[in-house]
């Protein structure tokens, strides 16, 4: 069992980080920060491990993270400015990280102000040579099997005020190396020759949102070690290279 200096002082810091990653979420059900290390080790900035666990976290493009596990290996930090409630760190952090989407979620994101803003007004080319401007609407994700994912939405060709029922299925995979995600033998469910460019923006759209190499908590990193697409979720590993938390 700790002694009273070290509970006092692992509490400050669990505090002011707590308080510093809460600030940058839209919101969150639930965020916990468990903060590891000694008396004298504390005294000179030196964590052994910093652990974050959440829950209903909004980090990027109105996404929210079913949960969020975060643990890091040792940080050094400016205790100064840790107890002045700011979390700097000395020299860059590793850690390991692992998140959970479910398709709710992630439909939710897709029906969004950021990524409807992103999709409206996408420019695409029909077979015919036809220049159009489009606009995506109404986005259901699903995850009908594993290993792959299903979106479905309508778009609309503003110059003719067309809507188009579109649906693709496709099989997300990590990159080379990890730091990215690609979406692969992607199927459309109506062959016509102008299926791909008007479901070009949805493609792009998904594989961005699922996409978390910059992620938006901090200054952070993250390399891609293991996707697991089930129909209940979609589980990611990852490690993680933190500049700063904030």
């Amino acid at each position: 069992m700790g002694s009273p200096g070290l509970d006092i002082g692992e509490e400050a810091i669990s505090n002011a980080a707590k308080s510093l990653i809460a600030s940058q979420l839209d919101t969150y059900d639930t965020l916990e920060i468990e903060v590891r290390t000694d008396p004298l080790k504390l005294t000179q900035g030196q964590i052994d491990s910093l652990i974050l666990k959440g829950e209903g976290l909004v980090v990027q493009k109105d996404l929210r993270t079913a949960s969020l596990m975060l643990e890091t290996g040792a940080v050094d930090v400016s205790m100064t400015k840790m107890l002045a409630g700011k979390m700097a760190l000395d020299e860059p952090a590793t850690a390991t990280a692992n998140i959970v989407l479910t398709p709710e979620d992630i439909q939710a994101a897709f029906n969004g102000d950021y990524i409807r803003t992103k999709m409206r007004g996408t420019k695409a080319e029909l077979a015919s040579g036809e220049q159009v401007t489009t606009d995506v609407r109404d986005v259901s994700f699903s995850i009908p099997e594993t290993g792959r994912i299903l979106v479905a939405a309508n778009v609309l060709v503003i110059e003719n005020a067309d809507i188009h029922q579109v649906e693709f299925s496709a099989s997300p995979q990590l990159v080379k190396d990890g730091y990215g995600i690609a979406l692969e033998e992607i199927q459309y469910a109506d062959e016509t020759n102008d299926t791909p460019a008007l479901t070009r923006a949805l493609i792009d759209s998904t594989q961005a949102l699922l996409d978390f190499r910059s992620f938006d908590l901090g200054e952070m990193t993250l390399q891609f070690t293991q996707l697991e697409v089930q129909p209940d979720k979609m589980t990611f590993q990852a490690n993680a290279h933190i500049e700063s938390f904030g």
